[in-house]
């Protein structure tokens, strides 16, 4: 399982509007289901189908979701024209499928009728009323085709009135060039109308149903837009904040090291050069002195690189990194956190590499820090401990690091086979009554050469011996 702290990478969308990309996944189905709608009888009946002229239209349908595949790619800019050609493609699919159902049986194969359903549905994508012109445009195909292939259907459309006649003469001359799927069928003309009216009924119920669907279908994706331009605008939020921190922070690419946005002052203090650091590799930006232990960082889980080293311009800065893994865009980014230590690192080395031992004590009486003279003087000392048990007390209550009212005292105290120099120098906290206070250890002489500071009375104590 991974950490709760895990950066959790959200995948983005690869395309921007779903409507078009939508569509044309009903296309590619559209194009599957009439394989099937015509396989199936084929290979199981005997149908007997005009395989080469149907193979036309289904590569017309092809060459549509090929067109629909590259219009909905997301790099591809919205034209004004775009709408109009994807309702013209989408009707000429309308008529390609029609042109394979003559060719595949016509109005004696009717289960292939079911098809033309679904580009009324996917139709809805288009527009709200896309769906109720669809279903208008393969009635009229289905007529059209139903009329060039049964005579007893346009003798009953002849019979209706003018325009009937009108309608059926534009199809009398048609060539029959369609091969009979069973020669022994025959239906009456009342079949063919019922079978029509049917067909009508059923589209036109699957466009009310998208239209539902497509209301069901724009809410949703109205909920969407709305939280992603949120998010969108709390990205932009973010970068801004991170600009405008008070320190110095960078976010990074965790992947390629590239600098997204950084703060001003991390660009004042930490920058390379002039030149911007937006999209630069973060070491090409930064010039750490030793950068594998920041890519490790970066690379890895959230962390703090203690001692890190930049060098800006002739100039060496001790730094503390701590380095935050977030999510933005879809992507894993680490924000970089840089704190500038160059001035406690060069008081600590000077304490450290002083003779005297140095200890700083809080007003409770505890530990804060001490350098490494006072770590070899006193071995039990730690942040924390209780500078009362450092040395031998002449009582329980006795702050022989106090100087009291003067705010500073010296004295001498024996720590075998030595005798210590102790300054000790009281040190105000703004706003508060309570102090802190620094001691210092300066070795004088050994215990034996004592009499120089104090009388025979005093020299036998392993305490104070000597207070000034």
């Amino acid at each position: 399982m991974k950490p709760p702290e895990t950066t959790q990478i959200l995948q983005r969308p690869l395309w921007e509007d779903p409507r078009v990309h939508l569509l044309d996944d009903v296309w590619l189905l559209t194009i599957f289901a009439i394989l099937i709608a015509t396989a199936v009888p084929w290979l199981l009946s005997g149908f007997d189908v005009q395989m080469g002229v149907a193979s036309w239209g289904l590569l017309a349908l092809g060459a549509i979701h090929v067109a629909f595949t590259s219009m909905a790619e997301p790099t591809r800019p919205q034209m004004a024209w775009r709408n109009g050609t994807l309702t013209v493609l989408h009707f000429i699919g309308v008529v390609c499928v029609g042109f394979i159902w003559q060719h595949t049986g016509g109005l004696q194969n009717p289960l292939f009728l079911s098809v033309f359903a679904l580009p009324v549905v996917g139709a809805i994508f288009l527009s709200r009323w896309h769906p109720y012109f669809t279903a208008l445009v393969a009635v009229a195909v289905v007529i059209a085709v139903s009329l060039s292939l049964a005579p007893e259907l346009r003798w009953y459309a002849s019979g209706l009135n003018p325009a009937g006649a009108w309608i059926a003469n534009l199809f009398s001359n048609q060539p029959s060039d369609v091969a009979v799927p069973f020669s022994g069928f025959y239906a009456p003309s009342r079949y063919f109308v019922v079978l029509l009216e049917v067909f009508a009924i059923l589209l036109f119920a699957c466009a009310v149903a998208a239209e539902y669907l497509g209301t069901i279908f724009e809410r949703l994706y109205l909920h969407v837009y709305v939280a992603r331009a949120e998010a969108e605008s709390g990205q932009e939020l973010w970068t801004t904040l991170i600009e405008k921190l008070p320190l110095p922070a960078l976010l990074i690419d965790a992947d390629s090291l590239q600098v997204i946005c950084a703060s001003d002052i991390a660009l004042k203090k930490f920058g390379a050069d002039d030149s911007p650091v937006g999209g630069r590799n973060l070491f090409e930006a930064i010039r750490f002195s030793y950068p594998d232990i920041v890519q490790e960082l970066i690379h890895g889980e959230d962390g703090m690189a203690q001692l890190a080293v930049v060098r800006v311009a002739d100039q060496l800065r001790v730094t503390q990194v701590r380095v935050q893994h977030v999510a933005q865009k879809g992507h894993r980014f680490a924000l970089l956190l840089i704190e500038d230590t160059t001035e406690a690192f060069s008081v600590k080395a000077a304490l450290d590499t002083a003779e005297h031992a140095a200890l700083v004590v809080g007003a409770r009486g505890q530990v804060l820090a001490f350098n490494k003279p006072a770590a070899g003087l006193f071995a039990g000392t730690a942040v924390g401990v209780d500078a009362a048990g450092l040395l031998p007390q002449p009582g329980p209550d006795v702050r022989w690091w106090d100087p009291g009212l003067a705010g500073r005292r010296k004295m001498h105290v024996e720590i075998s086979p030595r005798i210590y120099q102790v300054t000790s120098s009281a040190v105000a906290l703004p706003g508060e009554e309570e102090r802190v206070y620094v001691i210092a250890f300066l070795p004088v002489g050994k215990a034996g050469a004592a009499g120089e500071l104090a009388d025979d009375a005093t020299r036998t104590t392993t305490t104070l011996v000597q207070t000034r």
